[in-house]
């Protein structure tokens, strides 16, 4: 009886064991039986769209907002200049159509586009914001 009592939280512990690899375990997900790193995504066909946003002086804004659209999908992400006036949008599909626009309190915003025909890597568009009248 003692020897019952003894392998019962044995027992108990390889079946909870069992319950949990059964459990996680996703059958479409394969595992890594090389020990390797995980292969680095495909980025041939992607590419950073980056650019300068200044004033009519040639002065840098800084925290000018910069818009970017996907025109297949619709989908905007946006971001902030930096005290040089720079931002960039990594890993943009390089066959969509972008629309891109800058804009800043007090200044009379811009866009511009960025197309599938054009292939440069990365692809680079400045602004130079006119200021409200």
């Amino acid at each position: 009886m003692l020897k019952a009592v003894r392998l019962v939280p044995l027992l108990m512990l390889v079946l909870a064991g069992a319950g949990l690899a059964q459990s996680s375990a996703n059958p479409n997900e394969k595992p890594n039986v090389f020990l390797q790193p995980e292969p680095k995504p495909d980025k041939s066909r992607m590419r950073d769209i980056k650019g300068v946003v200044k004033d009519a002086n040639g002065n840098f804004l800084q925290s000018a907002t910069v818009r970017i659209k996907n025109l297949k999908t619709g989908n905007i992400a946006a971001t902030q200049t930096k005290a040089d006036g720079s931002y960039i949008f990594y890993d943009e599909i390089i066959d969509i159509d972008y629309e891109i626009s800058a804009a800043r309190e007090g200044f009379d915003p811009v866009t511009k586009r960025v197309t599938q025909y054009d292939p440069r890597k990365p692809a680079v568009r400045d602004f130079e914001l006119q200021a409200r009248k």
